[in-house]
């Protein structure tokens, strides 16, 4: 038997969650106003949320509230009571970022599925069972997987897999982005990402520009895998999930309807599936940077990327014959049907996208011209001949688009089975009954008579039950039990009973799924902590034995070896470097990879094992797999800042897990770093080059390899990116591949660490893994003064940021994060 999977949508707005019911959708996702990843989106208010759900369920369609951003301390409680009170109100799932509100869901709102949102960066079977053990109840797996990998997963762990199958990419895996944060302050994990994946960079090696086709280099095509939906239903995925809260209810619409003929498609008829031209044709026109299947059947590389046009591409419509620059006119040559009313753009022209608002035919006005008709048009902006022209807005598929929810119910109507009995002496009753079991009666107030003069047939009976029209119930099976002929039922009776039967059947199928109330969260009072009384530990991370010894003598009290390399791609054997610190007395752990997919965690576990047994004292975690599987073999466990640790919550779920450090995240701030640092070990990155970008595509592979222009070689070389402002990202591969972009200012904290020592940090570290070796040094003991001029009463060291680079940051420390 085919798995038919669930058809998920995206509802931004109103008008949207009912384009996506009655064109098909199983389920929709939607944000309220506080905790969406997309809060730039219409989102619902309480109200608008109450309706929505309502709507959808009374048409059997479930409905997931996102609850993905990264919750403040100071959010708790709003973010439970809301948790509690979507719960009550029979929201069938919640989708979670925060590994902090994650652990109180099961506390709060046991009965509530919660999804863990791809947010969450989960990419490995050990991160699914790290949440299976949370309870967790369906995952959204990153977008970089495979099918083959995703197969193997479900596979091993049984759990409810969620994927994008439509829609745009992040080129950076999800939850791991913090480029807009640290551009601007606008944090992708708050929800207010401001997509600097779409502006406008150039390829930098060294201190020369190299030429590259277009020049959006982090800007991906959107997700189309309808060719490919046989082999995706296939693999046991339970939910299809259609990227779009920011897109137009029309959008919606169209993609929900032809995803939705596609599933049933191949359900019916396997071996006859197909995509219909006019599918594809609808697909383009909706939205579409160009289109891939993504990494589902393996790394694309290159042709994963829009590089020349990172907005809407529409479809090509035609060519431009020439400009009359004494009547501002433009002469089209048309390979599409243009109206008036559709939106048009020209290829290079980014900023003159336009409506078409009048159109001519051999002088005289025209509203509609065909394929192959040479067209004028009203247009200020000369452009040359030869112009491509792309019709991005297609008027009257969007009007037909409308017309599918505008008017409620068109499409979408319940199934019911209806009885009718009708006996002399008795009221006329009316039960229906729907798919799931739910069942409501209603009698009338009227007593049945003998007929006096003409009686009530059956047909005229079956004709009255019929008439469900104004509801969403749609009678397959009628069923009238009557007494013998002769009788007589008045028509307004049959439908008064009839009406009070649907009425109950739609409370049972809205109020039906609402749950008990909660008691009022309150947040526990914890007791005071005592602040931190040892000297905060100074911890460098390193790659290479020379920063390891410039690290030792410049006052090193922890190091992390990471033998990744990706900068210098030097190998250094984990026995030399125990023996180096061991020496000095200065104890070591292993930096882990941040992505480590399932083939390669076996390998990760021996070399993890390795370093145990070689004198390492445990390693440094990145990600939730990693950290589960170092946990149950019982190595001492660092949890990294890419694990997003935003919260007091979140740090004492994973230390009670077993973490012995928590590396806080970047995006927040001394008060915050405070809060969460009383009585619990945490460590703050105080200098070195952010990450801000963690991507499966090898940019540099991409545009320099086979094929690019120019082509280079990349060994040894230092490459950026650098945007428009003329600020350098630096980027590195590592041996996977896989693209590193880091931070275009240093991190810089050396004049706060008295601040942070304030704050009980227990750990401050020093990230020279971007550094030269000399700097490293320099950089240490810098901060080694630092730290003992506080606690020596000494004068504090007199090396400052401003010592090492006028280009550094203090990051978000001060200032915070949306």
């Amino acid at each position: 038997m085919i798995h038919k999977p669930e058809l998920l949508a995206p509802a931004g707005n109103m008008a949207s969650l009912i384009a996506a019911v009655e064109n098909g959708a199983d389920a929709v996702y939607l944000g309220v106003r506080d905790f969406s990843a997309r809060a730039y989106a219409g989102n619902f208010t309480m109200e608008d949320f109450r309706e929505a759900l309502d709507y959808a369920h009374l048409r059997g369609v479930k409905v997931y509230v996102t609850l993905n951003t990264l919750i403040k301390d100071t959010e708790f409680e709003k973010a439970v009571n809301l948790m509690q009170l979507l719960d009550e109100l029979g929201t069938d799932a919640i989708i979670v970022q925060d590994i902090g509100l994650l652990s109180l869901a099961r506390r709060f709102v046991p009965e509530l599925p919660v999804h863990a949102s791809t947010q969450m960066t989960i990419h490995n079977t050990e991160g699914v069972r790290f949440l299976q053990d949370m309870g967790m109840s369906r995952v959204v797996l990153a977008r970089e997987m495979s099918l083959d990998e995703i197969r193997t997963l479900r596979q091993d762990t049984g759990m409810e897999i969620e994927v994008f199958i439509h829609g745009a990419l992040c080129i950076c895996y999800s939850g791991q982005c913090l480029m807009s944060s640290m551009i601007g302050g606008r944090s992708g994990n708050r929800g207010h990402c401001a997509q600097p994946c779409r502006k406008r960079y150039s390829l930098m090696k060294g201190s020369m520009g190299l030429s590259t086709r277009g020049c959006f280099l982090l800007s991906p095509k959107d997700l189309n895998t309808s060719a490919i939906l046989p082999e995706l239903m296939k693999a046991g995925i339970a939910s299809f999930k259609i990227e779009g809260r920011m897109k137009r209810p029309e959008y919606v619409a169209g993609v929900v309807r032809i995803y939705r003929h596609l599933i049933d498609r191949y359900s019916e008829d396997p071996e006859g599936y197909f995509v219909s031209d006019e599918e594809n044709a609808q697909l383009a026109q909706l939205f579409n940077r160009e289109f891939t299947t993504g990494y589902f059947k393996g790394n694309p590389a290159g042709s994963l990327m829009s590089r020349e046009r990172p907005y809407n591409r529409g479809v090509p419509a035609g060519r431009v014959m020439g400009y009359d620059r004494k009547g501002r006119n433009l002469t089209l040559e048309l390979t599409e049907i243009l109206r008036t009313g559709d939106g048009i753009g020209f290829e290079g022209e980014e900023d003159s996208g336009t409506v078409v608002q009048a159109m001519y035919s051999g002088g005289k006005p025209v509203r509609e011209a065909a394929k192959g008709a040479v067209v004028s048009m009203p247009f200020d902006i000369p452009l040359r001949a030869g112009t491509r022209i792309y019709r991005t807005l297609d008027s009257s598929l969007m009007k037909e688009l409308q017309g599918s929810f505008e008017t409620s119910g068109t499409y979408r109507k319940v199934s019911v089975r209806l009885k009718a009995e009708a006996f002399v002496g008795k009221p006329f009753s009316v039960t229906l009954q729907d798919e799931d079991g739910n069942t409501a009666s209603a009698v009338s107030d009227y007593i049945i008579e003998a007929a006096l003069k003409k009686a009530t047939e059956r047909e005229n009976i079956q004709r009255q039950m019929e008439k469900l029209g104004n509801t969403v119930f749609e009678a397959r099976l009628i069923d009238i039990d009557m007494g013998d002929d002769g009788l007589f039922i008045p028509i307004r009776e049959m439908n008064e009973a009839r009406n009070k039967a649907a009425a109950g059947l739609e409370r049972l199928r809205t109020e039906g799924r609402r749950r008990k109330s909660h008691p009022a969260y309150t947040p526990l009072i914890e007791a005071s902590a005592p602040p931190a009384t040892g000297k905060p530990l100074l911890a460098v991370s390193f790659g290479t034995k020379e920063k390891l010894q410039q690290a030792i003598s410049g006052g090193a009290d922890i190091l992390y070896y990471d033998p990744e390399l990706s900068v210098t791609n030097i190998e250094t054997g984990l026995e030399d470097i125990v023996a180096h610190a061991r020496e000095a007395e200065v104890p070591v752990y292993l930096h882990t990879p941040l992505i480590v997919k399932d083939q390669g965690i076996r390998d990760l576990e021996h070399t993890m094992v390795a370093a145990n047994e070689a004198g390492f004292e445990g390693v440094i975690a990145a990600n939730m797999g990693v950290l589960r599987m170092a946990l149950a073999r019982g190595i001492s466990t660092i949890a990294d800042s890419s694990l997003n640790i935003f919260n007091r919550q979140a740090a004492s779920f994973l230390s009670e897990r077993g973490a012995e450090m928590l590396v806080l995240s970047p995006e927040m701030n001394f008060e915050q770093i405070k809060e969460v640092s009383s009585g619990i070990a945490t460590e703050c990155i105080v200098h070195g080059r952010l990450k801000v970008m963690e991507s499966e595509h090898c940019l540099v592979a991409a545009l320099t390899g086979p094929g690019a222009l120019p082509a280079a070689d990349t060994r040894g070389d230092v490459f950026s990116l650098r945007d428009e402002r003329g600020f350098s990202f630096p980027v590195t591969t590592n041996i996977k591949g896989r693209t590193s972009v880091f931070n275009s200012k240093e991190l810089c904290l050396l004049e706060d660490i008295p601040k942070l020592i304030d704050a009980g940090v227990s750990r401050l570290r020093v990230d020279v893994r971007m550094t030269g070796v000399e700097a490293t040094g320099q950089l240490v003991k810098a901060y080694r003064d630092a730290i003992d001029s506080y606690y020596y009463k000494r004068q504090a060291g007199s090396r400052k940021c401003r010592d090492f680079g006028a280009d550094f940051t203090r990051g978000h420390y001060h200032r915070g994060v949306l």
